[in-house]
Order: C-alpha cells, then structure tokens, then sequence
C-alpha cells in the first residue's frame, strides 16, 4: 500500500475554553482544557495512520521540551519522522475556543517554518505515495521556497494532495499558482475558497480553481454541515456529497479529520464519493464531541456510518 507523506508543520498547541473573543483592548476569562498538545500538522498524519495507511512525516522537529512531546505523540501513533533533528524547537500557538465551538489562534512558530532542503532531498520516494502539502506552511517564506522547489521537482507519478489552511490569503501568489499546477487534489472549506476566490478571479469557485489547476485534478469544497461539493476532473459536473447530523459541539480538527479520511480512504482505493462520504461521517464525529482532537478510527467510522443517515 501507498504512504502517506506529509509536509504539514507540527507544533505545539494550548487550547483555552472562552465564552468569547475579548474585544481589542479587554480581557476575558479563560480555562485550560487539556494542556498542551500536539498540533498543527500532527493531526492529519495521525488521523490517516488511525485508517490503517503507514504514515510518515517530514516536518523539522528540534531539540526542545516541545519537540520531544512531538516525536512521543508521533510515535505512539506509529508514524516515522523522516527529517533530521534541528538545535531549537517546534513554535506554539494559542487557541480560543469559544462557547460555539468555533476556535481562534495565535501562532509563534519556531524551527517548524525552517526545514532543511536536504531533508526533503533525501527522501526516497515510491511511486505510488501520496504527498500532503498545507498552503498554510506557503504563508512563511523560507518555508514557501523550500517547499515550492521540491514540490516542482517531484515526480509525475507522484500524487499531491493539497490542502488549505486559515492563512490562504496570506501565501504568495505566484508561489501558489506554481503549487496549485502540481495538485493532483485541492480540499478547501467554504472560507478558505472565498478568500482563495478573491484572490484568483470571479465566478464560481470551482471554474476559478479549474484556471490554475491540472484537468485530471479533483476538488473538494467542504462547508460544514452542508456537506461537502466534488468535482473528480474538469468537465465533469460538481455533485454534493451529504453530511451526517450532528449536534455541533466543538469544531475543533473538523476539517483535519475530512482530509485525513478522506485522503486514507483514496489510498485504499475508494472513489472520491466513497472517500468524501466517509470522510463527511469523520467530520462529524469531530464535531459532536467536546474535547480537544479526538481523532476518529477506522471502527469508529465504520460503527458512525452503520447507524447514522446522511442529511
């Protein structure tokens, strides 16, 4: 079977239960929900190794108490760690999560944003992995660079899998047209493809998206609990695929969960429908649950989606 290959930066994460953002210049009240934990990147590669796909990282990780938590909540997921370690250490974000589930975050990032090129270089490749690329890690420059001149050096054969991030409006352009040319799939919910619409051109998101990517590359547009739109090459028509109910509790890794199903379930040969159906059921579990990442498994989908009607 294919490995799953990610580039997504892992750091460190504090997430803090608010009843609402302060305003500029006030202060609110704030409880720590579980300490410190893994973040970023982390989720997504330990979602797709909770599916039964070997997993590999190649995100720098440095010397520092932070990465050291890294690499223990890396390995207890099975997932290898394929770059070298750096004298320093991952960055930490802030994050709010307010009474509606919805969460805000401060980031200060560390080595995470300064790989080494020869890391990426040493990478033996097969033909049949799947590499994860976030436009969020394009935001920072020395980050963009090294990762836009590996990824136009990868082979054909190689299928890229990009996703977006909450600093989309802040990547360069010209580095994100060059990386949109090279996806074999771009996943993005509905406010990372408004902010990408406005950026790229008018009218429908997926004709705008269609003039930078490949034919061949397949869309998805996740929007909640709407569900999800497909489009598996240009020409073909963009179809809906339903979301699951749920009682929205926290959104926390919702859309890290969609992209690690979702990309598992297209390793393992499903179709996009069948992946992004799954990946719908991932979702909402994610969403119905108050905690901090509870990252779904496989049974856990499967007994979701046995007793659980689409919308």
């Amino acid at each position: 079977m294919a490995r799953f290959i990610s580039t997504q930066s892992i750091n460190l994460e504090l997430p803090l239960r608010v009843d609402h953002l302060p305003d500029q210049g006030a202060e609110v009240r704030a409880s720590i929900m579980e300490g410190a934990v893994v973040a970023g990147g982390f989720y997504v590669v330990a979602t797709v190794a909770r599916q039964g796909v070997a997993a590999c990282v190649t995100a720098p990780l440095g010397t520092g108490p932070n990465s050291i938590q890294a690499r223990h909540s890396l390995g207890r997921e099975g997932i290898s760690v394929l770059s070298r370690e750096i004298v320093g250490d991952i960055g930490l974000r802030i994050a709010a999560i307010d009474s509606e589930g919805v969460r805000s975050v401060i980031t200060s990032p560390g080595v995470e944003v300064e790989p080494d090129p020869r890391d990426l270089a040493g990478i033996i490749l097969r033909g049949n992995d799947y590499v994860f690329v976030s436009l969020n890690d394009l935001a920072y420059p020395q980050l963009a660079e090294i990762l836009t001149n590996w990824i136009e050096q990868l082979p054909e054969n190689l299928y890229l899998a990009v996703a977006g991030g909450p600093l989309v409006g802040e990547v360069d352009l010209d580095v994100m047209v060059k990386v949109l040319a090279r996806a074999d799939l771009l996943t993005l919910n509905k406010h990372q493809a408004d902010t990408m619409r406005m950026r790229l051109g008018r009218g429908p998101i997926a004709e705008v998206l269609r003039r930078y990517v490949k034919p061949e590359t397949a869309l998805v547009l996740r929007d909640g609990q709407n569900g999800a739109i497909i489009q598996e090459s240009a020409g073909q028509t963009p179809r809906g695929v339903p979301a699951y109910p749920t009682d929205l509790m926290d959104t926390t890794g919702a859309g890290e969960a969609h992209t690690g199903v979702l990309l598992a379930s297209l390793i393992m040969g499903s179709s996009l429908e069948q992946a992004c159906a799954r990946a719908n059921a991932a979702a909402a579990l994610a969403m119905g649950r108050r905690g901090y990442y509870r990252i779904p498994t496989a049974s856990q989908i499967d007994n979701f989606l046995a007793t659980n009607p689409r919308l």
